[in-house]
């Protein structure tokens, strides 16, 4: 069984921590809602690509996420949405803030916030990509 952690796994315990306070009525998935499940705003976080370190690759990955702001306020308040859900994960990084799966020890925006049309009636996207530096937590 692989030691190396899903990065979903890791980046989703840390923004709903902290939108748990601040903005509890926003939600964090891996996968778009069913249209009956679905309540904005969210923020939706879906792996890209990036590899395994080639000298240990059970101990460090460098994956690369999507992470899209939805919201039906308006485009600000999207930008925003995503610029806090950004700011979690730097301070993650920075307080390497551990979760049961693992950590993050590094972090690159390889795609700035960049605003798009919203699959979505009536609601507005902003997204980036984002290489993160994954690791399993400190036991293993």
């Amino acid at each position: 069984m692989s030691k190396m952690p899903r990065i979903q796994a890791v980046v989703l315990p840390i923004l709903n921590s902290s939108f748990e306070g601040a903005n509890p009525q926003v939600t964090v998935n891996t996968w778009v809602p069913a249209i009956k499940d679905r309540k904005f705003p969210f923020v939706l976080i879906r792996r890209v690509g990036g590899p395994r370190h080639a000298k240990r690759p059970t101990q460090l990955a460098l994956p690369v996420i999507e992470m899209t702001a939805y919201n039906t306020t308006n485009l600000i308040e999207t930008d925003r949405l995503y610029d806090d859900a950004l700011e979690a994960l730097y301070a993650a990084v920075r307080n390497q803030t551990q979760t049961d799966a693992g950590y993050l020890h590094s972090m690159k925006e390889t795609l700035g916030a960049t605003e798009a049309d919203s699959p979505f009636q009536d609601s507005w996207s902003v997204f980036g990509l984002i290489q993160l530096g994954l690791r399993p937590p400190h036991s293993q």
